[in-house]
């Protein structure tokens, strides 16, 4: 697979009509030889012939995967603390340690400095 880019380092799309090493020149295009077919949607072309997810692209799923496990964890919490207030036995921790968990999941989000980074999500009571 060959890619275009323009002087600005980015890639042109091309009708498959159009030759692409002729408007390489016409625009003062670089044409590139990729090193494998592209991964998937989620990969850019690089300039070197390979192939990146882009940190935005990470960074927008790790936010989407992050809000999905903090829905997951909520009602566990809460579930948590109301089983053992009605005399549950064999929940880890105790119900004020499930309320501050739930608390913490409350404010696991892009206010947080450390979202999304999930090694540094709350971590339940055990």
């Amino acid at each position: 697979m060959r890619m275009l880019f323009n002087n600005e380092g980015f890639v042109v799309n091309l009708a498959e009509e159009i030759d692409i090493d002729e408007y390489a020149l016409l625009i003062g295009g670089t044409v590139v030889q990729m090193v494998s077919d592209r991964p998937s949607d989620r990969h850019q072309a690089l300039m070197t012939g390979e192939w990146e997810v882009p940190k935005d692209v990470i960074y927008a799923e790790n936010i989407l995967t992050e809000n999905q496990w903090r829905d997951s964890q909520m009602p566990t919490a809460q579930q948590n603390v109301t089983a053992i207030e009605y005399g549950e036995e064999g929940i880890p921790g105790t119900a004020q340690e499930w309320q501050k968990y739930w608390l913490a999941l409350r404010k696991w989000n892009e206010a947080n400095p450390d979202f999304p980074d999930s090694s540094k999500r709350p971590v339940a009571p055990s």
